[in-house]
C-alpha cells in the first residue's frame, strides 16, 4: 500500500515496504536526518498509522471497557496515551486517543497492527450491541486522511507560520483544530521521538486526490528551510525513539509482554481501580506476584556492533535476558538498545555483555532517555 505523498517518497527517498505500506527509511542518511530532529527540525510521513472516529453519547463508556486508562479524565482538547489489552493482560496494541468533543473521540493505533484493531473495535461494538442498545458510531478515515509527525526544537516555530494568525500551536498533549488554506487539520502535541513536537492531521485527502496532503506537507517543508528542516524516514524515527525509550510494538511489547514487565503499570497508564476493563482481573493477579523480566536500556561501552533485536544478554556466564530492540545512536556515537532482563539485574549502571555471534560485548543498563535530558529532547534547558 501507498500513502498520498508516495510519488514524492519515491522521487526523494529509499522506499522499503513496512506493514505493508512502501515507506521512505531515508531520503540522505539516518544519521543526518536523526541529527536534524535532535538539533533543529525534521518532518515525518505517518500516514500509514490507522485513524479512526469514535463517537455518540455511550463512546466514553465503550472505550472505558476496552482501555486500563480512565479516559473520563480526558478534557476535551486533550490527547491520552493509553493501551488495549487481551483478556491475559498482555498488549494488543498501545495506541492515542484524542477528544474533540464530549462524545467524539478520535483514536490512532499503530500500522503494523492496522487490521488487527480494527476488527477488534468494530468486533466487539457490535457483540455489545447485540446486548445494549449505544448510541455508538465507529469511521475508520485512516485512507481518507493524511498524518505528519513535524518534531524537534524548531518545531513551534515552523508550525506558527503555516497557522492562522490567531491561533497558537497547542502545548504537550493538547489538540488544535483548525484550517490552512481550506485544509482542515487536527494538530496534537505529540510525537515519537522524545523532542518537543506535533502530530499533524490532514483531512480529507486520499490517494487519488491528495491535493490536501501535498500542500501541507509542501508548506512544512518552505517554512522551515530556515531551520534547515529535514524530511525524515523509518530510520531515524527508530533510532530517535530508542534513545528516548519509547517501545516498539512488535519488538518490545506485545500479546505476551504484560505492562508490569514493560515497566508501565502506574497512573495515568493504567487506573487499576476503573470498575472494570479487559485485562483487569489478570493484571490485579500478577501485581501480587514477582517479575519474571523488567524491560530496561542499554547502551555500549565500546565501539564495536550495536546491540540488535534477538541478541542474549549475560551477566558473566549467567543469562540474564534479551535484546528486543537495538541500533547505532548518532546522537551518542554508539550502540544502544532496549531488552528485558532478570529484575535483580536492572540496576541503573551495571555492567552487562550482549552476545554478537559467539563475542561479547560490554554495555550498562540506562534509565530513559538514554541522552542527557537537560541538553536534548523536551525537558532540555536551553
Amino acid at each position: 500500500m501507498q500513502t498520498q505523498l508516495y510519488d514524492w517518497h519515491a522521487k526523494n527517498g529509499d522506499v522499503v515496504d513496512f506493514a505493508g505500506f512502501q515507506m521512505p527509511v531515508m531520503y540522505t542518511s539516518i544519521i543526518e536526518e536523526h541529527l536534524a530532529v535532535r538539533n533543529t527540525v525534521g518532518l515525518f510521513d505517518v500516514s500509514h498509522m490507522g485513524r479512526m472516529w469514535i463517537q455518540g453519547k455511550d463512546s466514553e463508556a465503550f472505550l472505558n471497557v476496552l482501555v486500563p486508562r480512565d479516559l473520563s479524565k480526558t478534557d476535551v482538547g486533550r490527547a491520552s496515551y493509553t493501551f488495549m489489552l487481551n483478556e491475559r493482560g498482555g498488549f494488543r496494541d498501545d495506541l492515542v486517543f484524542e477528544r474533540l468533543e464530549d462524545n467524539k473521540w478520535l483514536l490512532v493505533w499503530n500500522a503494523g497492527n492496522y487490521e488487527k484493531i480494527l476488527y477488534w473495535i468494530q468486533s466487539l461494538s457490535e457483540l455489545i450491541e447485540n446486548f445494549y442498545k449505544l448510541e455508538l458510531e465507529i469511521e475508520n478515515i485512516s485512507r481518507s486522511t493524511a498524518m505528519f509527525a513535524l518534531q524537534g526544537p524548531k518545531a513551534e516555530t515552523v508550525l506558527k507560520r503555516i497557522l492562522p494568525k490567531t491561533t497558537s500551536p497547542p502545548s504537550s498533549w493538547n489538540i488544535l483544530h483548525t484550517t490552512i488554506d481550506d485544509c482542515e487539520i487536527i494538530v496534537s502535541g505529540t510525537g515519537y521521538t522524545g523532542e518537543t513536537g506535533y502530530e499533524i492531521i490532514v483531512m480529507d485527502t486520499t490517494l487519488e486526490n491528495n491535493t490536501n496532503a501535498v500542500k501541507i506537507w509542501t508548506k512544512l517543508l518552505q517554512e522551515g528551510k530556515e531551520f534547515d528542516i529535514k524530511p525524515c524516514g523509518l530510520g531515524a524515527r527508530d533510532s530517535l525513539r530508542l534513545e528516548a525509550g519509547y517501545h516498539l510494538y512488535g519488538n518490545d511489547i506485545s500479546e505476551s509482554i504484560n505492562p508490569l514487565e514493560a515497566d508501565l503499570n502506574f497512573p495515568p497508564f493504567i487506573h487499576i481501580n476503573k470498575p472494570s476493563f479487559i485485562g483487569k482481573p489478570q493484571l490485579e493477579k500478577m501485581k501480587d506476584l514477582p517479575l519474571q523480566k523488567i524491560r530496561v536500556g542499554l547502551i555500549s561501552m565500546r565501539k564495536g556492533p550495536s546491540p540488535r533485536s534477538g541478541m542474549k544478554i549475560f551477566e558473566g556466564e549467567k543469562e540474564i535476558g534479551i535484546i528486543t530492540s537495538g541500533g547505532f545512536s548518532p546522537l551518542l556515537n554508539t550502540g544502544i538498545g532496549m531488552g528485558y532482563i532478570l529484575p535483580e539485574f536492572s540496576t541503573e549502571n551495571r555492567v552487562v555483555q550482549f552476545q554478537v555471534r559467539n563475542k561479547l560485548h560490554e554495555g550498562q543498563i540506562k534509565k530513559y532517555p538514554l541522552y542527557d535530558s537537560t541538553k536534548y529532547g523536551k525537558s532540555r534547558k536551553d
